[in-house]
């Protein structure tokens, strides 16, 4: 039986004024999947990721759950789609966690009261999730680099969308935690969510994610599993490096190590 994809993108292509950063993007994206969208700097990435949250209207078409993104309603929209950009927003100091965790339930909003049982349910929950539970009445400005990473995606889970959207989720974050967030996104996959993640770290990739997409100069360069698309031929073209690419025997990961040239 043929999948339905839950998100298709269609003849993608975006342009800040003369400069075209994106072209010819079409894919398929289906529930249950971990997809991350690895390339250089400058190859579109996040540009990606903000055409398919809206934030960015580009040329072309996007689909989610056989709806044109351009034609639903924002609170329909921020229900099934979550963004979290690389960059820590300045207008999230002076919050508590609570507050800021409890902003993922907007969406949900009826009428001027909403932060009902349920909601503050949700927010705990993702708040306990990230293993903020004694920072809950913290202020932001007041947490480590690390721990507003953890509250930033706290907020993303109390929203409970369908499609996560995450550039970077592994920024500021140590190795334990760096793996306590990748294994919570994975799982979240395990509940028929989409993850879409941008990722620098081509060892996570390679472990985490069901599918790669590779960018290069603005256009897909390549997609597939992990294992047989990261080759070493492949990473000389798209990056300009010389690196190893290490198959592991346990579990049929691998490892990227770059080879010195001193």
């Amino acid at each position: 039986m043929t999948k339905t994809p839950l998100v298709s993108i269609r003849g993608l292509k975006f342009s800040y004024d003369n400069l075209t950063v994106l072209r010819n993007i079409s894919l398929e994206l289906y529930e249950g999947e971990f997809i991350s969208i690895i390339g250089p700097n400058g190859s579109g990435k996040t540009t990606l990721l903000k055409c398919l949250c809206r934030l960015l209207e580009p040329v072309g078409a996007i689909y989610v759950d056989g709806e044109n993104l351009s034609k639903i309603d924002p609170s329909a929209l921020a229900r099934k789609i979550s963004y979290l950009s690389s960059e820590v927003e300045s207008s999230i100091d002076g919050l508590t966690v609570f507050d800021l965790v409890s902003s993922g339930r907007t969406p949900f909003m009826r009428g001027y009261w909403w932060e009902s049982r349920e909601d503050e349910k949700i927010v705990l929950e993702s708040i306990k999730i990230m293993g903020l539970e004694d920072k809950t009445d913290r202020k932001i400005e007041e947490l480590s680099s690390g721990e507003k990473q953890r509250a930033r995606i706290a907020r993303l889970l109390s929203q409970t969308p369908k499609i996560f959207l995450i550039d970077e989720p592994t920024v500021h974050l140590d190795l334990k935690h760096q793996i306590d967030i990748m294994n919570i996104l994975k799982n979240l996959t395990l509940q028929k969510k989409i993850v879409i993640a941008v990722l620098h770290d081509l060892n996570l990739a390679s472990v985490y994610a069901d599918r790669i997409i590779v960018l290069k100069k603005g256009e897909i360069a390549a997609v597939g599993r992990p294992v047989e698309l990261l080759t070493e031929a492949l990473l000389r073209d798209v990056y300009d490096v010389n690196v190893r690419v290490i198959h592991t025997e346990t579990d049929n990961s691998l490892i990227v190590v770059p080879i010195l040239d001193v």
